[in-house]
């Protein structure tokens, strides 16, 4: 039996969680967002799902411009109130951040997880990757103050 300790794509104690798979089309990467923000509608503050829509069209964009097969795209609440992301995709590639030089187009897609997220990460597997991000909830004005 293998344990899973701090795995931060599948966590069995996840109360709030949901899934979609997605066909390879890039018509996809609004309905991967509209999925979401059905998902999280109301449960969730705004400033936290925009961030998750902004991540999860980054997440399946990659998926669909340089993996294989369907895309499986998943979300669930995070014990401190957190929204984790993750989008599957069936190539071993794994995503890396490339230096932006202004002349080219794209290629800066992880930047703005990196830059979005509290954390992210790849959970490699035979066969393919998952790709996941966590995005905290906001802080509260006192709790910023207090800092």
């Amino acid at each position: 039996m293998t344990e899973r300790l701090n795995d931060p794509v599948r966590r069995d104690t996840d109360t709030e969680c949901g899934v979609v798979l997605l066909d390879r089309d890039v018509r996809e990467i609004h309905r991967a967002r509209d999925w979401m923000k059905s998902f999280w509608h109301d449960r969730i503050d705004r400033r936290q799902l925009d961030d998750a829509c902004l991540v999860i069209s980054e997440l399946v964009t990659n998926a669909l411009r340089h993996g294989l097969g369907d895309v499986v795209v998943g979300t669930s609440a995070t014990e401190d109130d957190g929204v984790r992301v993750a989008v599957t995709d069936w190539s071993e590639d794994r995503p890396r951040m490339v230096t932006a030089n202004g002349l080219q187009i794209g290629g800066v897609g992880l930047k703005v997880v990196d830059h979005v997220s509290t954390t992210w990460g790849i959970a490699p597997f035979p066969g393919g990757k998952t790709v996941w991000a966590i995005i905290d909830a906001p802080r509260q004005p006192s709790e910023a103050a207090a800092r």
